[in-house]
């Protein structure tokens, strides 16, 4: 989805680049601009652009929604500032500000005291340092997304533990590549 400016230029390699983002973990055949709409047809995945020269807060913003077997993922970014700095803004359809890192951690749960500190611990016992922290939640005791970038990889067993422990609904580790 393409709101504001962006929505007037031509789009089809940002769209191109982010299904083959998407299937880059996925598939173990080389991916190119090429065949990534191929392989994602073949494998039963439908693509589609929605563009609007109206968006709410942002000059631009780029949203990615993806239907998966644990239910609707949304993740939106812009760009800010002189430098053009990149900006995630939303993620499970709430809003965040932080900005991308190579190791990042996102989980969905239920807003309510100690859940920060809880997370803070169990990484700090895993010896994964947080390079920065951003919540977002539509109100107090709602659901609330939590964004971590994080100087190193998280180990399994503590991110099991994390989501037990804060009985997250949703967690998704991510690696960008380097």
């Amino acid at each position: 989805e393409y709101l504001g400016r962006i929505a007037e230029a031509d789009t089809r390699v940002l769209t191109l680049a982010a299904v083959k983002g998407v299937l880059a973990g996925v598939v173990h055949e080389p991916l190119s601009f090429v065949n990534a709409p191929v392989i994602a047809r073949e494998r039963g995945i439908a693509v589609s652009e929605t563009r609007s020269t109206v968006s709410r807060d942002y000059v631009n913003l780029v949203a990615l929604r993806a239907e998966t077997e644990a239910g609707e993922v949304t993740v939106a970014g812009t760009l800010v500032g002189k430098r053009n700095a990149e900006r995630l803004v939303q993620v499970f359809d709430l809003d965040i500000d932080m900005a991308p890192a190579r190791h990042m951690l996102f989980f969905l749960y239920e807003d309510r005291p100690g859940v920060v500190g809880r997370v803070g611990t169990i990484l700090g016992e895993s010896d994964v340092n947080i390079a920065a922290m951003e919540v977002g939640r539509r109100s107090q005791g709602g659901l609330a997304v939590m964004g971590l970038t994080l100087d190193g990889p998280v180990p399994a067993t503590a991110l099991d533990r994390i989501v037990d422990e804060i009985r997250a609904e949703r967690a998704h580790s991510i690696v960008l590549p380097a």
